[in-house]
């Protein structure tokens, strides 16, 4: 999904992104793991003593978690659409969502992954018609790759204590991106964010869903790219 961003940003910065672990070309069997230990381990293994981390909906999550698991190691946070460990993702649309779901998966993994994209890709006031194809089969693409995610979620730890109520324990820069039609719930984690993380901007881009980034690239990247020099100077000053 980074695909459009990769080059753009590792002119200017060191860039490196990865599979998380049952997505892509990462693997996993049924043993118990948790998505920011496995980016502290990698960092370790690659020896990144500190780094900006930039996600997007779990990789949003994933940003948080590590941020206050190893708080010298996270230099900034970019959080696209992100998810949040013990946020109580309860609203009527995550509840129609996950009934949806449900059901698409008894007939199979191809219709849970369209279901998935209706509401993450279109998100819940477009129809499919309304989004670019390409971004469309590119997403779909993406989610053909973690049908083992999927049989393994239940063994994926998250942080203890959640994020959820430690907001304010981030102290580095945190620039929160959400798209304007994105799901309520996750609309609702950006404006915590905003609200309890001490000086953390946020951004609304108007007329995209969740995918952020792969729908209006252009201002994605100007966004992160103004957020990470002026992040840069302040270091050289």
């Amino acid at each position: 999904m980074w695909d459009g961003q990769f080059e753009t940003f590792a002119r200017s910065h060191r860039v490196i992104r990865y599979d998380v672990r049952a997505h892509g070309l990462s693997r996993t069997d049924s043993v118990p793991f948790s998505d920011h230990e496995d980016l502290h381990d990698l960092m370790a293994a690659l020896e990144i003593p500190r780094a900006t981390l930039v996600g997007l909906s779990m990789g949003g999550q994933i940003s948080i978690d590590f941020a206050l698991a190893y708080p010298e190691m996270a230099r900034a946070l970019v959080l696209v659409g992100p998810g949040m460990s013990g946020f109580p993702f309860d609203s009527p649309s995550i509840e129609k969502y996950v009934a949806d779901l449900t059901a698409a998966f008894q007939s199979g993994f191809s219709d849970a992954i369209e279901m998935f994209t209706r509401y993450w890709c279109d998100g819940p006031e477009r129809e499919p018609s309304e989004v670019d194809p390409a971004v469309r089969s590119k997403v779909l693409a993406m989610l053909e790759g973690s049908e083992e995610r999927w049989r393994y979620w239940g063994v994926s730890q998250q942080l203890e204590p959640p994020a959820y109520g430690r907001l304010n324990e981030i102290n580095v820069p945190v620039l929160a991106i959400v798209g304007g039609i994105d799901m309520p719930d996750v609309i609702d984690v950006v404006d915590l964010i905003a609200e309890k993380v001490p000086g953390a901007r946020k951004v609304v881009i108007p007329g995209v869903a969740h995918m952020v980034n792969m729908e209006k690239p252009q201002e994605f990247e100007d966004l992160v790219l103004d957020f990470l020099n002026a992040r840069t100077s302040s270091l050289e000053n």
